[in-house]
């Protein structure tokens, strides 16, 4: 296993409430994630699509790191602590992407998104034995067109470690209206598409975190 740096996207469905009730319900089984040895940092926000929704970013020293946590006692006391909150729901927590996979997975890349007011997460599926040819374009048309645009402040894409060819992309805007009401209406975003057409297993509907704050 490799000893870079790992960074986890953890999507909690909480059952419908209050906001001060939802941080009062997590804050226990957070308590319990942050003092995970290897853990260097978290950031919490939530999913813009569904209020109830929690997000966090967790930025581990090593994916083996997140491994130790999530198989270990540990981890078992935060899955009963947090099972309230849920009311049925699934912690969705398999998804790690490596920080230095390529110059797009940089430090600099990933500190240019965990500031934005409104991150599209477009978890991306792509054709097998597609991803070299989705960097290609990507890095040839993609990286311009972000570049350029105005609304677009930074931008992050790794492979997902469970699954190397599934794409963990998370891009800075300055609002969802920048990304939904403004850019996709532009010919840049016919032109992300056509390029990368090819290569999508299925077309990615993206959603957004919102109120991203560090709290470890």
């Amino acid at each position: 296993m490799s000893t870079q740096q790992a960074l986890q996207l953890i999507v909690i469905p909480h059952r419908p409430a209050k906001a001060e009730e939802i941080a009062n319900d997590l804050a226990p089984a957070f308590a319990i994630l942050q003092k995970a040895s290897g853990l260097k940092a978290v950031w919490r926000g939530k999913k813009f699509e569904d209020r109830y929704t929690q997000v966090a970013l967790c930025l581990w020293e090593s994916l083996q790191a997140s491994h130790a946590f999530f198989t270990s006692d540990a981890y078992a006391q935060f899955h009963k602590t947090i099972q309230p909150a849920l009311s049925g729901r699934k912690v969705d927590w398999a998804h790690h992407a490596l920080l230095d996979h390529s110059k797009l997975s940089d430090r600099s890349h990933l500190e240019s998104i965990l500031s934005s007011p409104a991150i599209e997460v477009a978890l991306t599926k792509v054709v097998e034995g597609g991803t070299a040819g989705y960097y290609s374009q990507f890095n040839k048309v993609v990286t311009g067109i972000l570049d350029e645009e105005s609304g677009c402040d930074g931008y992050f894409i790794s492979p997902l470690m469970e699954y190397p060819e599934d794409q963990l992309l998370l891009i800075n805007w300055k609002s969802v209206d920048a990304h939904h009401e403004e850019f996709e209406k532009k010919p840049g975003f016919k032109g992300c598409i056509d390029a990368l057409f090819d290569y999508y297993k299925e077309f990615v509907v993206p959603w957004h975190i919102t109120e991203l704050t560090r709290v470890q």
